[in-house]
């Protein structure tokens, strides 16, 4: 049995990166630049419209891909979205050059979030479309990808503080859009090793799944939204846990001196990504190695372990905070290490079930709404990190009963998904095979 990827997915993860690389720029350039005195090239706002502005970026690069993945799935399709959209935010780079004009600033920002409306949920849409029902690579090609993105991320930590220090703000957030233009042709060039969805010119309608929903794949769509429930609480976690509240316990509570040199607070935000990275070849190749014996654990069950392993991570942070309560106010109890494993515990549950849930979307979610679902799988990143930002404004006060609560309720879904599973494996595999033999079949 060969276990080799198809190449559309290498050009779909080499493009990813390049996407990422423009998200993340401005994610970690926003609230410098917005903040900064007018004198040192910035805007000169306060850290509260700073902050302010951060979040509505963050809050409009999640949920607008609901509406392009809405447009690429019933008008345009998923190509032709995702080369709207990357030269979408092409331009919004462009624009951010001239960035100290507000006008051309906030149109920017307005293009470049747009434009990942339309090409973030259409590109796991077409990565699950190389890959039949029965494929086991499906999760492991998912990884792969996911394995882009992170990899985006930390290539835009270090650019864009690079470029910052030596050409200031304004080159720094156009940076993206050269990568971005090489990340576009990597697509062009590359996409007769994808699976493209076409329409048809005669009608002037795009093709859709002819087959009605049966009542397997009903039971798989249940199956898919009790996934969504699990991974709603896990994204809570997420937001929480490698977002600003970690950052403040990291910075005002933590000793990051290491032999007279104190570690930035952003290091810890990019071990994040380098677990990630590490992490993503090792269980790609147990993973290929258990489906070489025909013990390929289903992804319901991979989510599963995720959430307990997010669990542990969450009992362990408790247990420094319990640790934490003896000492004296002005006093740091964390230490860096604890921290970072802290960190590199929850970032592998992030490896496993990330990659996972897009690839069960692109597997269950009928064929015209796969880039829809995977537009609310994005949107749950953005929607819960308002319910995180209260919880984490809880947890500067409290952290020990904060994080013990959100430790046994991790554990307690964990346990319910734990029985849970075997329902939502069973119809999920009997949905695949039905959808297999129906798509084989319409081509006899």
């Amino acid at each position: 049995m060969k276990y080799k990827q198809p190449k559309g997915m290498y050009v779909l993860a080499f493009t990813e990166v390049f996407e990422r690389l423009s998200y993340y720029t401005l994610s970690f350039l926003l609230v410098l630049y917005a903040s900064a005195s007018i004198e040192k090239g910035g805007l000169g706002w306060s850290n509260e419209n700073a902050l302010a502005l951060a979040g509505l970026y963050t809050m409009a690069a999640f949920t607008l891909p609901i509406l392009g993945s809405f447009i690429a799935d019933m008008f345009i399709g998923r190509y032709k979205a995702v080369i709207f959209g990357g030269f979408t935010i092409i331009l919004g780079h462009f624009l951010l050059l001239f960035s100290e004009n507000i006008n051309f600033f906030y149109a920017g920002l307005a293009l470049v979030t747009s434009g990942t409306g339309f090409f973030k949920p259409c590109m796991p849409a077409l990565l699950g479309q190389l890959y039949s029902q029965d494929d086991n690579r499906r999760e492991s090609g998912f990884s792969w990808y996911y394995f882009g993105i992170n990899l985006g991320a930390m290539v835009a930590g270090i650019s864009s503080g690079l470029l910052l220090q030596k050409f200031g703000f304004r080159i720094a957030l156009a940076s993206a859009g050269v990568g971005m233009i090489l990340g576009m042709l990597v697509f062009f060039m590359g996409r007769k090793y994808l699976v493209l969805d076409k329409v048809n010119k005669k009608s002037n309608t795009k093709l859709k799944d002819s087959h009605p929903i049966t009542r397997k794949q009903k039971k798989a769509l249940l199956s898919l939204m009790f996934a969504f429930i699990f991974f709603t609480f896990w994204a809570v976690v997420y937001n929480l846990a490698l977002s600003g509240t970690l950052t403040l316990f990291i910075e005002n509570q933590t000793n990051k001196i290491v032999f007279n040199y104190e570690i930035p607070t952003t290091f810890f935000q990019s071990l994040e990504s380098l677990t990630i990275i590490s992490s993503t070849p090792i269980i790609t190749f147990f993973l290929a190695k258990m489906a070489l014996r025909n013990k390929y654990p289903h992804f319901f069950t991979q989510m599963n372990f995720a959430v307990l392993l997010c669990s542990i991570a969450l009992f362990y942070f408790s247990y420094l905070a319990f640790i934490g309560q003896g000492f004296l106010a002005g006093e740091k109890p964390f230490q860096y290490y604890e921290i970072a494993f802290f960190i590199i515990i929850f970032s592998i549950s992030e490896t496993v079930i990330s990659p996972v849930m897009m690839s069960a979307i692109s597997m269950i979610a009928p064929l015209k709404l796969k880039s829809l679902f995977q537009a609310f799988y994005l949107a749950t990143f953005g929607l819960t990190s308002l319910i995180a930002a209260k919880i984490g404004a809880i947890s500067l006060k409290s952290p020990f009963e904060t994080f013990l609560t959100l430790s046994i309720i991790m554990l307690i879904l964990a346990i319910i998904y734990f029985f849970l599973k075997k329902k939502m494996i069973k119809a999920a595999m009997e949905s695949a095979k039905e959808q297999a033999a129906l798509h084989y079949g319409s081509k006899k």
